[in-house]
């Protein structure tokens, strides 16, 4: 098969912990776009979280931010999609977790607004060294009904995180999008919206059919677009349900797994594995 549009996830799949793309990586995804293949990412990061990554890469398609709530172009800023969530739900679900003491933040207009500030504040922050505008507001469910985010994230712990998530799918069943990015993030976006749609949507505006996509990622978020790739990846670190889901499992993102899945699906490469 000949692949025209690769999709990677950022955080866990692209980069570690440490936020740096292995020369590996790095050298696998020039020689996949020189081939004319088009690279993009699809992360729950921000915009303005996530071009400083595709900077260093040269990528030069639209990014799929917000857990694909949002399609921009890297270069001139282009928005081919950007959806808000409805403001009464958005309003609902930031005073239900500031309720249970949990922190949250709500992304509007690529700004950060928080009710206070927290320690989970410079947690969150370790993964953003490029900064962010945080903008503190003390009644933050009534921020929302005035300017519907396109984002709530909340930073728990992991136990706490999964409670809240198992609340709110319940809570918001078909009004909210409920996600886990990170064993201490939770997110929330407007109904129907995933990785895997915002794909789909990509690829058609490139004019790409769908069996000729690849997604390749580790956690919970992915699955939508790994599920609707034509090949669908998963990291050596991924968690159980996206490697059931996966057509295949690569190394992990400490041994340069992104870079071995390009070489070997995507340029066919057989027989190559990278060195980190």
């Amino acid at each position: 098969m000949e692949y025209r549009l690769v999709a990677l996830d950022l955080d866990g799949t692209t980069v570690g912990h440490d936020l740096i793309i292995l020369p590996a990586v790095r050298e696998a995804i020039a020689a996949t776009r020189a081939h004319g293949i088009h690279v993009t990412f699809a992360t729950g990061r921000q915009f303005a979280a996530t071009l400083p990554f595709a900077i260093q890469l040269g990528l030069t398609d639209p990014l799929i931010c917000y857990q694909g709530a949002l399609i921009r172009h890297p270069v001139g800023g282009e928005t081919i999609l950007h959806t808000t969530m409805p403001a009464e739900e958005a309003a609902e679900a930031a005073a239900t977790l500031l309720a249970a003491g949990v922190f949250t933040i709500a992304y509007v207009d690529e700004r950060l607004y928080i009710a206070a500030r927290r320690a989970e504040l410079d947690y969150y922050l370790q993964f953003h060294p490029e900064g962010a505008e945080i903008v503190v507001a003390p009644d933050l469910p009534a921020l929302l009904r005035d300017t519907p985010p396109t984002k709530l994230l909340f930073v728990a712990e992991g136990a706490i995180v999964e409670r809240e998530l198992a609340r709110l799918a319940v809570r918001f069943a078909h009004r909210l999008m409920v996600t886990r990015s990170h064993e201490r993030f939770g997110e929330l976006t407007a109904p129907g919206i995933g990785k895997g749609v915002a794909l789909a949507h990509l690829a058609a505006h490139l004019g790409i059919p769908q069996r000729q996509t690849v997604a390749i990622g580790d956690q919970e978020n992915d699955l939508s677009m790994i599920g609707w790739a034509g090949l669908g990846l998963a990291m050596g670190n991924a968690i159980p349900p996206v490697c059931d889901v996966a057509a295949a499992i690569l190394p992990s993102v400490a041994e340069a797994g992104v870079a071995w899945g390009l070489r070997r699906y995507v340029l066919g490469e057989a027989g190559v594995l990278p060195s980190p």
